[in-house]
């Protein structure tokens, strides 16, 4: 049974959507699922419309949080990886070519694959959005505190 950073890493293998947590600079908050990959580092590339709320959100406040974790599992046997990151909208050509190809490497329908990088830079309408996380936790053992089960969240290192 895998435990601690090599369970957050097989959660992050297993899943394909992660929800990211932006927000306003005055705090309004906003979620968005998102088809994701990632890279050695567990830096998280997403692929969304330039003119999107989140993406605006995020130009303006780049500081974000992001869960992943599969919805399907039976209660009380889900896990999670909870991620605070500091994100960039990739403009650069050879950046944004590296991230699109990380995340499409996961894609299985050739339709929502990044055909060119002109498709994601200058007057083209998708951005690649990296992540890159300076916050790691899951989920752990959990305890019971006045008859009720609490869940507990550990920092990991994914390194």
């Amino acid at each position: 049974m895998l435990v601690g950073a090599e369970k957050a890493k097989q959660i992050l293998e297993d899943n394909i959507y992660c929800v990211i947590a932006s927000s306003s600079k005055n705090g309004e908050p906003w979620i968005s699922p998102v088809f994701y990959g990632y890279d050695e580092a567990y830096n998280i590339y997403w692929i969304s419309d330039k003119d999107s709320k989140h993406s605006d959100l995020i130009r303006n406040n780049p500081k974000v949080s992001i869960a992943i974790f599969n919805s399907q599992l039976p209660e009380g046997t889900a896990d999670c990886v909870y991620l605070q990151a500091n994100v960039e909208e990739i403009n650069d050509a050879v950046e944004a070519e590296k991230g699109f190809k990380t995340r499409d490497r996961r894609a299985k329908v050739e339709e929502f694959k990044v055909k060119s990088v002109e498709e994601v830079i200058g007057d083209g309408q998708w951005r690649v959005y990296k992540a890159v996380p300076y916050n790691i936790s899951k989920l752990g053992k959990g305890e019971q505190v006045n008859g009720q089960y609490v869940d507990k969240r550990y920092e990991i290192e994914l390194k």
